[in-house]
């Protein structure tokens, strides 16, 4: 509109001397003024591609944060995890399943491990926050290594007064190569279960880690 206006004063064969004058001062102005609309304009539409853009990818990962003891709330459900701050860490409840080896990968890529449980307060602590017994999920307990010696992720071995739902068995069904050497909490009890099995997953991280 600006352009129109600009051309049709400069084509008006009416104009005097004085006119003229006003025009050749004008022109600058008006050129300028073009300018800049025409960068406005273009600058909102680029603006407005990007938000359509951001607004359509939804989150997976949690990319460029630091995690520390006030940045995320008690309980974070906006997130492909659900993030619960307590004693001094946070576990991370998956919503998605993936095998145990995958699991373990993708709560190290967050910073931590799969969870280790370390007596029946923190047992209890978890089995309240998953959905009953058909919710399994995985800890960080097996014996992939050698069977029968149960090791969690950090290599200590299990205290065998904790609470499995009958005794491992290492039952060969599901994987006739490996048979059972991994652990799922279901409830308020574990079971060994075929590494293979995709289930969800518990992660466990400490309250200060950086992601890049």
């Amino acid at each position: 509109m600006a352009e129109n206006i600009y051309l049709n004063y400069l084509s008006d064969t009416n104009l005097t001397s004085a006119d003229k004058d006003e025009r050749h001062c004008c022109e600058p102005m008006l050129r300028k003024f073009s300018v800049l609309l025409f960068l406005s304009l273009l600058v909102n539409a680029v603006l407005a591609y990007l938000c359509l853009r951001l607004d359509s990818q939804p989150i997976k990962k949690i990319h460029s944060m630091i995690i520390k003891n006030h940045s995320l709330p008690n309980y974070c459900s906006d997130l492909q995890e659900k993030w619960i701050r307590a004693q001094g860490r946070f576990y991370v409840l998956s919503t998605d399943v993936m095998d145990w080896n995958s699991s373990r990968q993708r709560c190290q890529d967050l910073g931590g491990d799969l969870v280790i449980i370390n007596n029946e307060d923190e047992q209890d602590f978890l089995s309240k926050r998953v959905n009953g017994i058909s919710d399994y999920h995985w800890i960080g307990l097996t014996d992939s290594q050698t069977e029968g010696m149960w090791l969690w992720v950090d290599n200590n071995p299990l205290n065998a007064s904790l609470l499995w739902e009958s005794p491992p068995d290492d039952w060969k069904s599901e994987n006739p190569l490996h048979g059972e050497d991994c652990v799922i909490l279901k409830g308020e009890r574990w079971g060994d279960v075929s590494c293979l099995r995709k289930e969800k997953r518990i992660c466990e991280i400490p309250c200060s880690v950086t992601q890049i």
